[in-house]
């Protein structure tokens, strides 16, 4: 509308520069942004060690009583175990299931990742892993990209199981030994092995190996450690290899962005960080704006948020907006001590 009745040289770039800093419109207008380069989890050096955590809900209830799945998966080998379990488990019930089916097998894991759940965040859930010296690593809020390999293996969990209980979804349960001997079984893309050639350094008998070979001694002394050693140093290089192949596909849609400690920023309110029953479509798609508090990588920030805001204070990159102050009023920097007052207040 400016073109048709006026001109001045960078009209089109002085009119956008005005538009943006507009603050109703930061807080209520905007999509998701492509930010935030793709950044691995480090790749483990040995088998069961490095762990990732979660569950699948929602689930028919069994004869059991049973409604969820446990998801336990090594970073390493990509070996998992499928543990049922009840919604209603608390961490003390977590920790219990954990150990008889976990720590059992394959003894105390040097780090543990899961996300943000209510049972991971609790005191005693720290607590225990502090006294084992375990690395407790907790996701991103509302940012299930940050385990993604445990959301690959409950999607493909999911599928596995709806082939196995076809018209009988409350039997999941029974077939849940079935599903776990299959994924485990199968050749993982990423390490170039099945799970249980990394882990028992053979693969298991199959149905399908109807012909018993004659066991030759000479075959056993020969497995050297040396060849485990091989195939370790294998699946390491092909894990690396990879996290590379990965790296190089997702950022070629993603752009770098990064903070500075202090600055003020919007934040993108993703519906599952509203309180329940309080998210309209008409509530702001931003709120701010806020001060960063610190940085803990390149994507993910740690946001000074006023006491009256209940929700996580880690942010991805990607929910981080920059905030463009108006040019006649200066905001109030916020922070968790101070009440927030939006430009143009008195």
């Amino acid at each position: 509308m400016l073109q048709a009745r006026f001109f001045w040289p960078h009209l089109r770039r002085d009119v956008s520069r005005f538009v943006e800093k507009c603050f109703v419109c930061q807080r209520f207008k905007g999509t998701a942004q492509n930010t935030g380069l793709y950044m691995p989890l480090p790749i483990p050096d040995s088998i069961w060690e490095d762990l990732t955590l979660d569950f699948v809900l929602g689930l028919p209830r069994t004869k059991r009583g049973s409604d969820s799945i446990m998801v336990v998966v090594d970073r390493f080998s990509k070996m998992a175990h499928f543990v049922s379990c009840k919604k209603t488990f608390d961490a003390v019930n977590i920790a219990q299931l954990f150990f008889k089916e976990i720590v059992r097998l394959h003894g105390v894991p040097r780090s543990l990742t899961s996300d943000r759940d209510v049972k991971f965040v609790s005191h005693f859930w720290r607590e225990l892993w502090k006294r084992f010296n375990t690395d407790i690593k907790l996701s991103s809020a509302y940012h299930p990209q940050t385990d993604g390999q445990t959301e690959v293996v409950n999607r493909t969990l999911g599928n596995m199981l709806r082939c196995l209980v076809q018209d009988n979804p409350r039997q999941w349960e029974e077939r849940l030994s079935q599903a776990e001997f299959a994924y485990n079984a199968t050749m993982n893309r990423s390490t170039g092995h099945s799970p249980f050639q990394v882990v028992y350094t053979k693969l298991p008998n199959q149905i399908v190996d109807v012909a018993i070979l004659p066991k030759n001694a000479k075959s056993a002394v020969n497995k050297t450690i040396a060849e485990i050693q091989d195939t370790l140093n294998s699946v390491k290089e092909n894990l690396q290899n990879s996290n590379d192949k990965y790296k190089q596909r997702s950022d070629r849609r993603r752009r770098f962005k990064t903070f500075n400690v202090g600055e003020l920023v919007m934040l993108r309110m993703r519906r599952e960080r509203y309180p329940q029953g309080t998210y309209s479509k008409l509530s702001p798609r931003k709120i701010g704006p806020f001060a960063i508090h610190s940085k803990i990588n390149d994507n993910a920030y740690v946001i000074d948020l006023p006491s009256d805001i209940h929700t996580s204070a880690t942010f991805n990159v990607a929910d981080i907006y920059s905030y463009h102050a108006p040019d006649s009023a200066q905001p109030i920097e916020t922070s968790s001590e101070s009440s927030f007052s939006e430009p143009g207040e008195n």
